[in-house]
């Protein structure tokens, strides 16, 4: 048995709630209110606990910085005061791989010590948190051989995105993953300034605009919603909505007062994700890893679709295929949103995707950097794509009901939202009174439901063109 391991285990067992309290609190000391994934975490663990399933290991990835460390810590939390705090466990793998040099089969058996009893003999339940799991390349083995060891123990476990790449067959057959976004627009706000959504009002509002039968429902279902909204937005200064795109969508952001901080700290960020995360993978040599940043330089910097086959030499990477390579791991890595143009296989393989952001504050930060920042109003369009795309990839690909695209013809809309494989939606979006024209000419030339345009304008409806206007205000609520 390893001293320091058990020693280090010890001291967690003992201090870790102390620490903890540190992640779900602000500088005043005031608790962090509890976002959208921590209803769905809590269900997990209260079914555990009740007896409702034997599903016990939730594995929550997600882009670094999206505040996965706070919410495990909330959940420990709350569930130290339920049961005996000996049977809780907390450990950051990025903490005890770097301090103590240890892996997390050793820090099972440590744990197996001081508790006194096998995981196997376990009658009671024990609860295990374990964060950064990606810092153990072999963590999906150990966990793997733990679950299926006891029926005591509930795993909870958090990772950057890229350990989905990590993950093998037999993991996805006993674990449940719950991906963790960054915030959308009300979680910015009850965080920021303690303005709590309207309960139920994101859900209708999602109901009104993708699951109406056709756009004069939609409309009419948005018009019986519009005093709720009014009264959202009578709370909540107009300019939050600048703030929220340029870094409100990484909660870690808002320990820092000048936007500088922030920006600095999101390359920071980057650079962990290519690496670390990136590296771990082992797929790419190191002067690949040292062009990725350039790479997301270019797609920040672009107003238009980049061709695949001139951006080798843009970056100086030897082929397409690598290049190719590497977008497919920051995808992975949920650092970028590929959206396919739509079409035929023939089409897809021949024409670009459009690579977004999965938060606009990343886009923003690389900007800074090459010396844009100040032209925000210039790519304010390109950061309402990539808020779209992150809200489109949290309520509908990320868990398979939906497919995007975008129209690659000429003056062709934003996107194309399949529902299901039953419903096709064009949406675009950008500031300004954006007219009806992009959306129109998709739907003369793809068969859709309805067309949405998102604006600075009022709701509207164009039954003629079967195509509804939606407030910008309207739609970062949902």
């Amino acid at each position: 048995m390893n001293k320091n391991v058990l020693q280090y285990i010890q001291g967690q067992i003992a201090q870790g709630p102390y620490r903890l309290r540190g992640h779900i609190t602000d500088p005043q000391g005031k608790n962090y209110p509890q976002r959208h994934i921590y209803v769905k975490l809590q269900k997990h663990l209260d079914d555990f606990i009740s007896g409702k399933t034997e599903q016990r290991w939730i594995i929550v990835p997600g882009l670094r910085g999206v505040g996965k460390t706070t919410v495990l810590a909330q959940l420990f939390l709350k569930l130290q005061n339920r049961f005996d705090p000996l049977r809780v466990l907390y450990v950051s793998l990025d903490e005890a791989t770097g301090l103590i040099n240890s892996n997390l089969v050793e820090i099972l058996e440590s744990y197996e010590s001081i508790l006194g009893e096998s995981f196997e003999r376990a009658e009671r339940p024990i609860f295990l948190f374990i964060d950064e799991v990606q810092y153990d390349s072999k963590w999906d083995l150990a966990l793997k051989s733990l679950y299926d060891r006891s029926k005591q123990v509930f795993i909870f476990c958090t990772g950057s995105s890229a350990i989905e790449l990590q993950t093998n067959p037999d993991v996805l057959r006993r674990a449940v993953f719950e991906k963790m976004y960054p915030l959308s627009f009300p979680e910015f706000q009850m965080l920021r300034q303690e303005i709590y959504p309207i309960t139920g009002l994101k859900d209708q509002i999602k109901q009104a605009v993708y699951f109406s039968s056709n756009s004069a429902e939609a409309h009419d279902k948005l018009i019986a919603l519009e005093k709720d909204i009014l009264q959202y937005w009578s709370r909540v200064d107009k300019m939050q909505i600048q703030q929220y795109l340029m870094l409100g969508t990484l909660p870690f952001a808002f320990q820092f007062t000048n936007p500088n901080q922030v920006y600095e700290a999101i390359n920071g960020l980057l650079d962990k994700i290519i690496l670390k995360d990136i590296e771990s993978l082992k797929s790419f040599d190191f002067k690949t890893l040292q062009l990725i940043k350039r790479l997301l330089f270019l797609l920040a910097d672009a107003t238009d679709v980049l061709s695949l086959a001139k951006l080798p030499s843009l970056v100086g990477m030897e082929s397409s295929i690598t290049i190719q390579r590497v977008l497919s791991v920051l995808e992975q890595a949920a650092l970028l949103i590929r959206v396919l143009p739509h079409g035929s296989h023939k089409g897809k393989l021949t024409k670009p995707s459009k690579f977004l952001f999965m938060s606009p504050a990343i886009r923003m930060s690389l900007l800074g950097i090459v010396g844009n920042e100040a032209t925000f109003h210039t790519r304010m369009g390109k950061l309402l794509e990539d808020a779209a795309a992150l809200h489109l990839n949290r309520e509908f690909l990320g868990s398979g009901a939906g497919a995007l695209s975008y129209d690659a013809a000429q003056g062709g809309a934003d996107f194309i939202l399949q529902i299901a494989n039953r419903k096709q939606i064009v949406i675009e979006i950008g500031i300004g009174e954006k007219d009806r024209a992009q959306v129109r000419k998709t739907m003369e030339r793809i068969s859709c439901d309805y067309g949405i345009v998102i604006n600075d304008g009022p709701l509207g409806h164009f039954p003629e063109d079967k195509i509804i206007c939606l407030p910008l205000g309207y739609f970062l609520l949902m």
